[in-house]
């Protein structure tokens, strides 16, 4: 970090030098044009202009690796890191069933097309552009998605609904598809103070999100969990108490994610602390049941134990997506 002295000229123009490494790394020259953007949160922005598109990023991952997996952790590496091309190049043929794992893996991550391939290599394209995405709306569809997750997932317990087991999984992939797509825009803003100021968002504001993502994320997944529970105890059946304290807690779980989510998109504390409340009164009717079940068959007690641990994880979920919306940037004045 540099400290400048600030200097005015006259007619009230006032001057800073500009540091001689950056100088020399962007070939600032005696007349450059540098261009200078003033965000919200009072930072300055000062970049080069440059009257050529953007530069296309690129990655080469070699194949064979040691193991198909090894490659495909690498396409989902590349992918989060925001490159814009993807290059599989083989030292061989590529295998039939390493290239469906291949596609499989592709479709799985949003915007990215296989544009190009032949017997040794593939080109994968991320085909979105980037200004047209916003955090706040991957966020929101992650939001609404898992919403619904737990509350199906909680019918398919009192129905015995294998079929509604299914669905929540299908939903999960599609959460995580999103969640990798809002991390791999974040990386890719944060790589490009162009595009974070577009999207209008702070470098707090990007972790922020992160953060809410990974949690949506793992409301999704306690949400499989859950359901997933009919599937190992087929046979378990619930009384009418036991049925209507699953109903309510998914009531109260859907009204603490929505005050939740609102709470970190508005930095509504208010709203943060009804999160709170609503979490008081969950844990009070979980722990009202929780004393009754070790009285059942272990088989019960073992699925109970694993559904109420699933709907108090989804509770601290929201509590922290709602302590999110504490400001944790000071205010300007």
């Amino acid at each position: 970090m540099e400290f400048r002295k600030v200097q005015e000229m006259g007619g009230g123009t006032f001057l800073i030098s500009l540091p001689k490494e950056w100088v020399k790394q962007s070939m600032i020259r005696r007349g450059s044009i540098l261009t200078v953007e003033a965000r919200k949160d009072g930072v300055l922005i000062i970049y080069p202009f440059r009257k050529k598109e953007k530069s296309i990023r690129e990655t080469i991952i070699q194949y064979p690796e040691e193991q198909i997996e090894y490659l495909i952790n690498e396409i989902t590496g590349a992918y989060l890191l925001g490159y814009d091309l993807i290059r599989i190049h083989g030292k061989e043929r590529i295998a039939y069933e390493d290239r469906e794992k291949i596609k499989e893996a592709v479709r799985q991550l949003i915007g990215l097309e296989i544009v190009e391939e032949d017997a040794q290599s593939i080109l994968i394209q991320f085909l979105l552009e980037p200004t047209t995405l916003t955090p706040e709306k991957i966020l929101r569809r992650m939001h609404m998605i898992s919403r619904g997750m737990y509350k199906d997932a909680i019918i398919s317990l009192i129905e015995g609904d294998e079929h509604l087991v299914k669905v929540v999984a299908e939903r999960d992939d599609e959460v995580d598809r999103l969640h990798f797509l809002l991390v791999r825009l974040i990386r890719s803003a944060l790589l490009d103070l162009k595009l974070l100021d577009k999207i209008e968002l702070n470098m707090i504001d990007c972790l922020d999100y992160r953060i809410a993502s990974s949690l949506l994320e793992m409301v999704g997944d306690a949400s499989v969990e859950m359901a997933k529970t009919v599937l190992k105890l087929p046979k378990l059946h619930f009384d009418d108490k036991l049925n209507s304290m699953l109903k309510e807690s998914g009531e109260i779980l859907e009204r603490m994610q929505d005050l939740s989510v609102k709470a970190f998109l508005t930095k509504n504390v208010k709203d943060a602390r009804q999160v709170v409340k609503l979490f008081a009164t969950l844990s009070a009717k979980l722990d009202e049941h929780e004393r009754l079940i070790p009285n059942r068959p272990l088989e019960v007690f073992t699925g109970l134990s694993s559904i109420f641990s699933s709907i108090s994880k989804i509770g601290r979920c929201h509590i922290d997506i709602a302590d999110l919306s504490v400001t944790m940037y000071p205010i300007v004045r």
